[in-house]
């Protein structure tokens, strides 16, 4: 036998001894407990928008991320003493009211103070005034969309005020 052919038979012989070792066993590892939760706190809240908070927290903890409760928040609907997961979405739902200029009621942007605009999520002092003054120069609303022409408004905050105005 040559000595090339005894090199190739000693390395096709290391080859098959190595495709019949068995793998090594696999392990499955458990991922760590996370220390944190990521939660959506949407509605009658000051800042709506996604919150890490720590690990067992709860609803009310998420709420107050969000800068609390607005004057017009439902304050029984939800369970504030309840474990949040990470994803979970909260949203504080308006307060039912049957007096149309009440809390809860959508907000008629053609006739509401600064103040009662300030109610709104979003709007601060300063977006309510830029709405009262741009009403009062430029005549009622006619569109919800004609909210876009008030600086500081733009498309985003406009669909979070949707469901909460009106413009008759």
């Amino acid at each position: 036998m040559t000595l090339g052919a005894l090199a190739a038979a000693l390395v096709a012989a290391g080859a098959l001894a190595a495709v019949r070792r068995s793998a090594p066993p696999v392990r499955l590892i458990e991922p760590a407990p996370a220390d944190a939760v990521v939660v959506q706190v949407d509605g009658e809240v000051v800042r709506p928008g996604l919150y890490r908070l720590a690990a067992g927290s709860r609803v009310a903890d998420a709420v107050q991320a969000a800068g609390g409760m607005l004057p017009g928040a439902d304050t029984q609907a939800l369970n504030l003493a309840r474990l949040l997961r990470d994803g979970d979405r909260v949203t504080v739902p308006p307060r039912a009211s049957l007096d149309p200029t009440g809390p809860g009621a959508p907000v008629n942007i053609n006739t509401a103070d600064a103040a009662r605009l300030e109610t709104l999520p979003g709007i601060g002092p300063v977006l309510a005034r830029r709405i009262v003054e741009y009403r009062n120069r430029h005549g009622p609303f006619q569109r919800l969309e004609d909210l876009l022409q008030v600086q500081g408004i733009g498309p985003r905050l406009l669909e979070r005020l949707r469901p909460l105005v009106t413009v008759p």
